[in-house]
């Protein structure tokens, strides 16, 4: 029955703490796995918790999940956008990964649902972006979190729709105030751009860059 997976699907990381990793890894990683396949009803309680049942496994088969978090974009219902917001919640993940995992797997998943159809989804996925430069640039990937600063840039600075140059507005606001790359980056890489915008015909637009502006 369905509701009893699910059940187990939002508590399976309770168990696995009370196991420990050897019998978390031999018993209930294939049941975890079965889930991921699952209804969405079940699915969704597997998403919800993902952060506490990955810190329990090792590094290598954690790895093993990263190529599958794409499949949670995929749902049973495209209506079912709980899920892509789910997912954009996955911030604490990041910290669990290095720092060339998270650019090559979580930024695709981040750049995706910053342009989801669900406002509500792309918000929070704003911050998602945020913590990935962080995590660059902590790292000292300055490289990488240049190449995806162009990408944000001509995504959504250079958007034709309004909403797209709002996300990028309130993206370099957040970068500012989460204080996440050294700002002569964020003057040299970002600040032009969110300039261009401060005579963008659309208000709300302008708004977002003033409030950068003056927390800047």
């Amino acid at each position: 029955q369905w509701k009893v997976r699910r059940t187990l699907a939002f508590s399976i990381h309770e168990l696995a703490v009370i196991l420990g990793d050897q019998l978390t890894a031999a018993d209930l990683v294939p049941i975890f796995n079965g889930f991921l396949k699952d209804l969405d009803e079940v699915r969704i309680g597997v998403l919800k918790h993902l952060y506490d049942f990955l810190k329990l496994l090792n590094a290598d088969k954690r790895r093993e999940y990263l190529y599958q978090l794409q499949e949670f974009m995929v749902t049973d219902n495209s209506r079912n956008w709980r899920f892509r917001y789910e997912l954009a919640q996955l911030i604490l993940i990041i910290e669990l990964y290095s720092h060339y995992d998270v650019y090559d797997y979580l930024r695709q998943i981040a750049l995706t649902l910053c342009s989801d159809k669900v406002s509500e989804v792309r918000w929070i996925s704003y911050k998602l972006v945020v913590e990935i430069l962080q995590k660059l640039y902590s790292s000292g990937a300055d490289d990488l979190a240049v190449n995806f600063i162009s990408v944000l840039t001509v995504r959504f600075c250079h958007c034709p729709k309004w909403v797209g140059r709002q996300a990028f507005a309130f993206i370099c606001q957040a970068v500012v105030e989460e204080d996440c790359m050294p700002m002569d980056q964020f003057s040299q890489h970002l600040l032009p751009s969110l300039l261009s915008l401060s005579s963008d015909p659309v208000a709300n637009v302008r708004v977002l860059v003033a409030k950068a502006l003056r927390q800047s």
